[in-house]
C-alpha cells in the first residue's frame, strides 16, 4: 500500500467493489472501454496488476498492467479523475507499478501513450522505442 498525501491511498483493486468507480474513470476520459463494461470488468480481472488511488471511499485514480511475471510488463492504463490531475496521483500510481515490476528484473517495461501524455512518461524515465534503434508495431481494427 502506498499513501499519497494524508488522504489518498493506493491499494490493489477489488474488481467487484471498485468496478463502478473504475468504470467512471474510463467514462470521464471518453475511452471506448467504458462502452463495453462487461469486457472492461474481464480485462480488469485478468490483468496482472490492478491498483486504485482512493480518497476516503472514492476512487480518484486507476492503473493496470499485464506481465509474464519474469521479463516483460505492459502498462495498459493509467487514469486519474480529470479534476484531480496534476496532484501527483498518476505519478504515485506509476511509481507503485514500477516497484512491483522493477527494471532490474523486468527489462521490458512497455506502454503506449495517448498524445499529450508523452511528457508524463518521459518524466518517469520512459523513452520512445526509436531511442534504442527499435521500431514498434501495432495492429488495430482500423489497420486490417
Amino acid at each position: 500500500m502506498t499513501t499519497l498525501r494524508p488522504s489518498v491511498t493506493i491499494t490493489d483493486a477489488d474488481p467487484e467493489r471498485d468496478f463502478d468507480g473504475i468504470l467512471a474513470l474510463y467514462a470521464a476520459h471518453a475511452w471506448i472501454h467504458a462502452n463495453t463494461p462487461d469486457r472492461l470488468r474481464r480485462a480488469i480481472t485478468m490483468s496482472s496488476l490492478s491498483i486504485v488511488a482512493r480518497e476516503s471511499d472514492e476512487i480518484v485514480g486507476y492503473a493496470r498492467a499485464l506481465s509474464d511475471g519474469e521479463f516483460a510488463v505492459y502498462i495498459a492504463d493509467i487514469l486519474v479523475r480529470p479534476d484531480r490531475q496534476g496532484q501527483g496521483i498518476g505519478s504515485a500510481l506509476f511509481t507503485h507499478m514500477l516497484r512491483r515490476y522493477p527494471i532490474d528484473r523486468f527489462h521490458h517495461q512497455v506502454l503506449m501513450s495517448e498524445r499529450g501524455a508523452e511528457g508524463f512518461y518521459r518524466k518517469h524515465g520512459l523513452l520512445p522505442v526509436s531511442t534504442f534503434g527499435l521500431t514498434a508495431f501495432i495492429r488495430t481494427r482500423d489497420s486490417r
